[in-house]
């Protein structure tokens, strides 16, 4: 169990990290900027994809980064998300941004940030 804990705090599996949090913004940006009518129903609210996205693309992006830049992992998830959220005023899909979505990334972030500095933690401490 050490080793696992170890491995998955190593270099590579960080980088890995950092490869996979790219994909994820490039989903979320898809995902963000299609028409309304055109996304899977998958029977979640609103908010609860929001939240969940950005966890993910936080707690990638802040594995990545370590723990010493927690912070500046979450500023940049929750940055990209009000990116798009001004983006879809523009793009001219009929979405609208929403302060109550910005919330729910940021929420979303801050968990994923905080699942990262723990993994990387009990990694360091293994």
């Amino acid at each position: 169990m050490n080793q696992l804990l170890s491995f998955l705090a190593s270099p590579i599996v960080r980088r890995i990290a950092g490869i996979t949090s790219l994909l994820v913004a490039v989903a979320i940006a898809i995902l963000s900027l299609v028409p309304g009518q055109d996304l899977p129903d998958v029977h979640l609210s609103d908010k609860a994809e929001h939240a969940i996205a950005y966890m993910v693309l936080a707690g990638l992006i802040c594995f990545w980064l370590g723990r010493e830049r927690i912070v500046r992992g979450v500023i940049v998830a929750v940055g990209y998300g009000a990116v798009l959220e001004f983006a879809q005023a523009l793009a001219g899909t009929g979405r609208t941004p929403s302060l109550l979505d910005a919330g729910a990334n940021l929420l979303g972030a801050c968990i994923g940030a905080a699942l990262a500095w723990a993994a990387l933690a009990i990694g360091r401490a293994r």
